[in-house]
């Protein structure tokens, strides 16, 4: 991972685990399941930059589509065990930072766990080694 990714990523998981700590003070009137919600924004866009950072996207002429796109890619960049594992924690991410009038969000608990699993993915993103292949397809 590039040295200005890898300091954007490891920023983000710094934001994530301050707003998380007990003792936050964000300066304003920043509500528990506010708070929460932000953590989970600050890991999906670091689990965004590692994907990204993966797929050398600016290099690859990827960086124009969108994530959802780039989590397809990735499986053969670095394999279909880790493209699933990060797409389903990315789709995850993106459900709890969303807000829906008639449903609770994401718990303080439940954040953490995330946290935990996306600095997981990250080095295991950091250290993939990218397919230079390109797929077959199967019968031919």
């Amino acid at each position: 991972m590039p040295a200005t990714r890898t300091g954007a990523v490891t920023a983000l998981l710094a934001t994530a685990d301050a707003i998380l700590a007990e003792n936050f003070d964000g300066g304003g009137p920043l509500t528990p399941a506010g708070r929460v919600r932000g953590a989970a924004y600050a890991l999906r866009i670091a689990l965004e930059a590692a994907v990204d950072a993966t797929l050398a996207a600016e290099e690859a002429g990827l960086g124009t589509i969108s994530m959802r796109a780039k989590l397809l890619c990735l499986r053969h960049y670095a394999g279909p065990a880790l493209a699933h594992r990060v797409n389903a924690l990315w789709n995850r991410l993106s459900e709890a930072c969303k807000y829906h009038h008639d449903e609770m969000g994401p718990r303080h608990a439940q954040v953490h766990t995330w946290r935990a699993a996306v600095g997981t993915l990250v080095a295991e993103l950091g250290a993939a080694k990218v397919v230079v292949a390109s797929p077959q397809q199967a019968g031919t």
